[in-house]
């Protein structure tokens, strides 16, 4: 009896140093592969152990995408990829042998599962007419861990502590960037623009803009923890200002995008709310009116047609008149945007269609030419079901007087309308961050239901 009660520890025991001789040997083939396994056997052991903490490391470690090893052609193999199938595994784990309650309720609204795979479906029919069948699979590839996040965050994050911790491991994300990019300047050829950890200005300041309106919700809801609620709401700010010195104009639209959305959502704070929102729009254009330099306000006011983006977006308008219902097939835009390119309608910059294909720095368009109507539809339908259940989760917890709740989703919109402002400028429809904070709107529904119940019950409302 002993004996077979030690066997399961002398095969952990054997596993874990098969696993180290593996990592020693990557070590001398390959640093960054090894790197990256030992980081990932790191995140396994804590995501097994307990699932949000797994969700909360993962949502501080995709700031840090490129800082992280990177291994293959286009990154096939990199630390973030592998923390979401770590993810992936661990909420296998929970929901085929953890308790009753995981088993039997994956996901609260089976019906949006249905239209959620149904664009996992479309994306790998696309392999069958896309010209580059790999590059529709590598796509199917992204597509999926990002759609499993909703299941693997409604299975992880049950409560609003749990909810807190997410939201504030996004805003330590951001703010680690932030403090990369200070630390680890871009070179003065591209006018000493802020990048962050994530290497892109135009991603980075549309997180950091994000961040900041979560890290206000968060400080507001930190009533009981004086000092951390302080520390939180100094990390707002610092956000806000990353983001102008990113210089991207996406960003300054996501900027103004969350001001707005901000002031809508405000419901019996818009007075205050819009105080704010005019105190931070002119602190902005204060900045670069009176202390940005010379060639960052140029930067950010001479458009001359976004450095090639205007001739993307002609290439992919004559993709989607070729093929408006189907598309060219998943992750194809970069492969086929050549043959478009001899159309009538003038190019300036025919360079990022030849010599070095460029995807369509437009989310929204990208997705129409590759997935056509019927992808896009798919997306936008997913976009609007989550956003929808934040706007209810507020409107019910207004009426509950739940607080916390009622803040945490109105600041959730406004993050995800800054970024969906963001992404009518750059391709970003694989974005993990994206995708986190889809995701974490139903839970804030079920959390709300779930602290309520006995409450919604005697009204018969229920959400």
């Amino acid at each position: 009896m002993t004996a077979r009660a030690e066997l399961p520890t002398r095969l952990l025991t054997a596993a874990l140093l098969t696993l180290a001789l593996m990592v020693g040997v990557l070590a001398g083939y390959s640093p960054p592969v090894a790197i990256g396994l030992t980081v990932g056997l790191v995140f396994l052991g804590l995501a097994m152990a307990n699932l949000t903490v797994g969700i909360a490391l993962f949502a501080l470690l995709t700031f840090l995408e490129t800082v992280l090893p990177t291994q293959g052609a286009e990154g096939t193999f990199s630390v973030p990829k592998l923390l979401g199938l770590v993810l992936m595994i661990s909420w296998l784990g929970l929901v085929t042998a953890g308790e009753r309650e995981y088993r039997e309720r994956i996901f609260s609204h089976p019906a949006f599962l249905l239209v959620l795979f149904s664009l996992m479906g479309w994306v790998l029919c696309s392999v069958a007419w896309a010209e580059d069948g790999g590059a529709a699979l590598l796509a199917l590839s992204r597509w999926i861990p990002n759609a499993l996040l909703f299941v693997i965050v409604f299975a992880g994050v049950r409560t609003r502590s749990q909810l807190q911790w997410v939201l504030g491991a996004f805003v330590v994300g951001a703010l680690v960037s932030a403090i990369y990019g200070l630390l680890v300047p871009a070179p003065a050829s591209d006018f000493g623009r802020l990048e962050g950890a994530g290497g892109d200005p135009n991603e980075t300041a549309a997180a950091l803009v994000a961040a900041a309106a979560l890290a206000i919700a968060l400080a507001a809801t930190l009533r009981d923890q004086p000092f951390l609620r302080l520390a939180v709401l100094a990390v707002a700010p610092l956000c806000a200002f990353a983001s102008l010195l990113t210089l991207s104009r996406g960003g300054l639209v996501a900027f103004g995008a969350a001001l707005i959305a901000a002031v809508f959502m405000a419901g019996r704070r818009r007075a205050q709310i819009l105080t704010l929102a005019v105190v931070a729009a002119t602190l902005a254009i204060g900045y670069f009116v009176f202390l940005a330099p010379a060639s960052a306000v140029e930067r950010v006011t001479e458009v001359q047609g976004g450095t090639g983006r205007v001739d993307i977006w002609k290439v992919g308008l004559r993709m989607v008149r070729g093929a408006p219902l189907q598309g060219i097939g998943a992750g194809n835009f970069p492969i086929v945007s050549i043959h478009y390119l001899l159309e009538p309608g003038a190019l300036l910059r025919d360079d990022f269609i030849v010599s070095t294909p460029k995807v369509a720095h437009n989310t929204y368009l990208e997705l129409l030419a590759e997935l056509g109507i019927v992808g896009l539809t798919l997306f936008l339908t997913i976009i609007f079901f989550a956003i929808g259940c934040a706007v209810r989760a507020a409107r019910y917890a207004a009426r509950l007087k739940d607080h916390d709740i009622d803040i945490l989703a109105r600041a959730l919109v406004v993050a995800l309308a800054a970024l969906l402002a963001a992404y009518f400028f750059i391709s970003r429809e694989y974005s993990k961050q994206f995708w986190l904070l889809l995701s974490l709107c139903p839970v804030m529904l079920e959390i709300l239901r779930r602290d309520h119940r006995a409450e919604l019950d005697k009204r018969g409302r229920p959400l």
